[in-house]
């Protein structure tokens, strides 16, 4: 079943290319894929964006300017998982992808998938029954397509999200990192702490050119923020200067309950962090 926004790709997974989602979904059990159940599922989706589209003036302003309880649906629960992290400058919209992940692979696990990932541009939501697990490539850098780590995740971890940001993303960012991926138990929050968290690590130099956000898109959320444009060859004391805001910030997400796990990297120098809830 192919048309022009769904293709079922050779692995049996399904791509799906619709307005801003370029989606990769995979639902199987042990021992064949689910391809018909992930065709089916851009049902969801297309209702998914229908549902964002009456809410999107409100999503582009900061949290502490929205009331979730006034939503319903989607709409609350970004409100809810920017308002979870407790940074002022980000908005919902820091959650969109991964809120379609969500939204996608609660879908196929209640419709009996065992194990399912839904990947929306690099912000991952999984759901994976008790004794099922599955391998995923980790990124240092979020401009290349070179996986360096393998992160095996069980049923049994509680993670629910994967996502990744940093600099030369699809999105704009504040902060230096290549890349950080974040863990968490769902994709939302999973995408609103990797995008924070790549903000919390910027450092003031010479070599890091920002501009307004605005500048470079008149229409964004974040258009009265400064954005990290290019970054040069860091000193040694700035990396380690980024490194830690992030680590210092993952202490607190995760007392917060936001974040399971990270993984981060400045231009080859490299963070973990694993946290209890």
């Amino acid at each position: 079943m192919d048309n022009d926004a769904l293709r079922v790709l050779a692995d049996g997974k399904v791509f799906v290319d619709y307005g801003p989602v370029s989606m990769v979904i995979m639902a199987r059990n042990p021992s064949s894929m689910m391809t018909e159940l992930a065709l089916e599922s851009f049902a969801v989706i297309y209702q998914g964006l229908e549902e964002l589209a009456v809410a999107l003036p409100f999503l582009r302003r900061y949290p502490d300017q929205l009331d979730a309880d006034a939503f319903s649906g989607l709409a609350r629960r970004m409100i809810q998982a920017v308002q979870a992290v407790e940074e002022p400058t980000l908005t919902p919209m820091a959650t969109v992808a991964g809120a379609m992940s969500d939204l996608v692979a609660d879908w196929l696990q209640a419709q009996g998938a065992p194990i399912v990932a839904v990947n929306n541009g690099g912000d991952i939501a999984l759901r994976l029954a008790e004794a099922e697990s599955i391998r995923m490539g980790i990124l240092s850098d979020i401009r290349s397509t070179q996986m360096d780590e393998i992160a095996v995740i069980y049923g049994s971890d509680g993670i629910g999200g994967v996502c990744t940001s940093g600099l030369g993303g699809r999105s704009l960012t504040r902060g230096i990192a290549s890349a950080v991926t974040v863990f968490s138990e769902r994709c939302i929050q999973a995408d609103a702490c990797a995008t924070h968290i790549a903000n919390c690590s910027y450092v003031e130099s010479p070599r890091v050119k920002t501009v307004r956000a605005g500048e470079l898109d008149p229409g964004s959320d974040i258009a009265d923020l400064t954005v990290v444009t290019e970054v040069g060859v860091l000193t040694a004391e700035e990396i380690r200067q980024g490194l830690a805001g992030m680590q210092a910030e993952c202490i607190r997400q995760s007392k917060l309950g936001n974040l399971l796990r990270m993984a981060a990297d400045i231009q080859g120098s490299k963070i973990h962090f694993s946290g209890n809830k």
